[in-house]
């Protein structure tokens, strides 16, 4: 669950990167998601590297889910009606928080995700246009305009629960593998929450300047 959280991370930090090149113009914008279905050309057909990339992508959503679930259904099992931490003392109102952040947090975003794909990857949700006939950048113009506020609604409360899921879930993932322990601790946390507010403003700024009409 860890590694594959940190899959993730890495490859919203791309993402997020790509989604910015929206302020450089249409023909950097379109020029990027161009690049995309040339990764590793020629080595790989058209698309091929960017299809590889979605199969990882999947596979890890699979994986983290499974250990989600079995995570859940563990500590379940393992508590009871009466579970209590080492100390004697019944489980605190921040680790019930913590675990609803994670739970509820993670089923809106995998709804969100559904969303996201099928407006933007599978284009069977034209929001604006028809996107099967306009360029990346117009999708997005097309996408995010000022009559559709509804759908920067949606992506900022998505990116409200990526934001708290990463914030505990990038920390978790460093306490798992054994390297935020100790001093570290402090720093690892730290990096976790500057992950999650980069990724918060990151993906949100694009659309909200399309939405304001500062891009165009």
């Amino acid at each position: 669950m860890a590694i594959t959280g940190l899959f993730f991370i890495f490859f919203l930090l791309l993402h997020m990167y790509g989604n910015l090149k929206m302020f450089a113009g249409a023909d950097a914008y379109n020029g990027y998601a161009e690049w995309l279905r040339t990764l590793l050309a020629p080595a790989l057909p058209y698309k091929g590297g960017l299809w590889i990339l979605r199969i990882l992508l999947l596979v890890s959503i699979v994986a983290h889910v499974y250990c989600a679930v079995k995570l859940w259904a563990r500590a379940s099992h393992a508590r009871g009606n009466k579970y209590k931490v080492n100390s004697g003392k019944k489980v605190g109102p921040s680790a019930s928080y913590y675990a609803m952040i994670m739970r509820w947090g993670g089923l809106a975003l995998g709804l969100f995700i559904v969303f996201h794909i099928m407006q933007f990857t599978t284009l069977t949700l034209s929001i604006g246009a028809d996107y099967s006939t306009i360029t990346p950048y117009e999708r997005m113009i097309a996408g995010f305009s000022a009559s559709n506020w509804w759908v920067l609604l949606i992506y900022f409360i998505a990116l409200c629960s990526l934001a708290l899921h990463v914030r505990h879930g990038l920390w978790s993932a460093f306490a798992t593998l054994g390297i935020a322990t100790g001093r570290a601790e402090l720093a690892f946390k730290a990096i976790a929450n500057l992950a999650a507010l980069a990724l918060l403003l990151g993906f949100m700024v694009p659309p909200t300047a399309i939405l304001l009409g500062f891009i165009a």
